[in-house]
């Protein structure tokens, strides 16, 4: 090998050398940012450590921004760990409930955002994890896949649990721009558990359990009736007084009668109720039972003479 040769190889490898070091002294210089290194999270956050709090909240962005949801939780629970009064501790809890979410693991997720609401109340983003909380219960809901039975016949706990979050968020945000979406995705819910009433009735219905039914139909009048511009509510105050018909209690189905003509002016049942009314018997009254003897009333005056006694047969000579 000649030495112009050697001298080249030589460069090279010195170029690399430096290029290394400039690396090294760039990942370890005042600027580098240890998560491993404890640190004492009753200390105020200042100088440094403020630093290193919004650095490691970035790097966890950063990584979570790639779905690389490992390496973003660890810079995420470093922060929230040991800079707990940081501002950037409360946005790595969020961002962690978010990964959560990003992940399908939705009933985690929902524990978190209803963590970070708890302890942030008045944080600029509590109420978008307000509403998040909702949104991960309902998404949480039963598969809706072909090969598996329809999803109103399933448990529908987190479709309720959505609501309930959902209305809770609306209550305590009113003015949050997120209301829209949390009204739509209410309208939603309810429909949804419309459906699940309207099928557990039909499925006492469909077994001739006509008390079960009219009490499912009447629950299902009560609390959806108002969808489909009220038509749920006529409908389920029909069948729930075809119910009470079909179990032989007319005043029931009187009652319920008189209430879909009141409820449901406009109902398409209106004019079978009122003739179905019309034709129902009026209640027969029970007559008073007889009222008892006195016990301090005077007895019964006896006859004076008594009947004779019956003349013996005269006997066969």
């Amino acid at each position: 090998m000649s030495m112009s040769s050697d001298f080249r190889t030589a460069s090279r490898l010195a170029a690399l050398a430096l290029s290394l070091l400039v690396a090294s002294c760039a990942t370890t210089g005042k600027d580098t940012l240890d998560i491993n290194k404890p640190v004492d999270a009753t200390r105020p956050v200042t100088g440094a450590e403020a630093s290193n709090a919004e650095k490691a909240y970035k790097k966890g962005l950063e990584q979570k921004s790639s779905s690389n949801y490992i390496d973003a939780t660890k810079f995420f629970e470093y922060v929230r760990n040991n800079f707990p009064y940081s501002q950037f501790a409360a946005l790595s809890e969020l961002a962690l409930a978010d990964m959560a979410y990003e992940r399908a693991e939705f009933a985690i997720a929902a524990a978190d955002y209803a963590d970070f609401v708890k302890a942030h109340p008045s944080h600029p983003k509590a109420d978008y994890a307000a509403y998040r909380v909702g949104l991960a219960h309902f998404d949480d809901r039963s598969s809706e896949f072909f090969i598996y039975p329809p999803a109103h016949e399933k448990d529908q706990g987190p479709v309720r649990a959505a609501l309930e979050a959902l209305q809770k968020f609306e209550h305590v945000y009113p003015k949050s721009e997120l209301v829209p979406d949390a009204r739509r995705l209410m309208d939603e819910c309810r429909s949804r558990l419309a459906a699940h009433a309207r099928y557990v009735a039909d499925f006492y219905w469909k077994r001739k359990a006509w008390t079960g039914a009219a009490g499912r139909y009447l629950e299902l009048a009560d609390a959806y009736g108002d969808l489909n511009s009220g038509s749920v509510r006529a409908d389920a105050l029909w069948r729930a007084a075809q119910s009470f018909e079909n179990a032989g209690r007319p005043d029931d189905e009187r009652t319920i009668l008189r209430r879909l003509i009141e409820d449901a002016p406009n109902g398409s049942h209106r004019s079978e109720a009122e003739q179905k009314i019309a034709n129902l018997a009026a209640p027969v009254a029970t007559p008073a039972p007889a009222a008892a003897p006195d016990p301090a009333a005077a007895p019964a005056a006896v006859p004076s003479t008594l009947p004779a006694a019956p003349t013996a047969p005269a006997a066969q000579p």
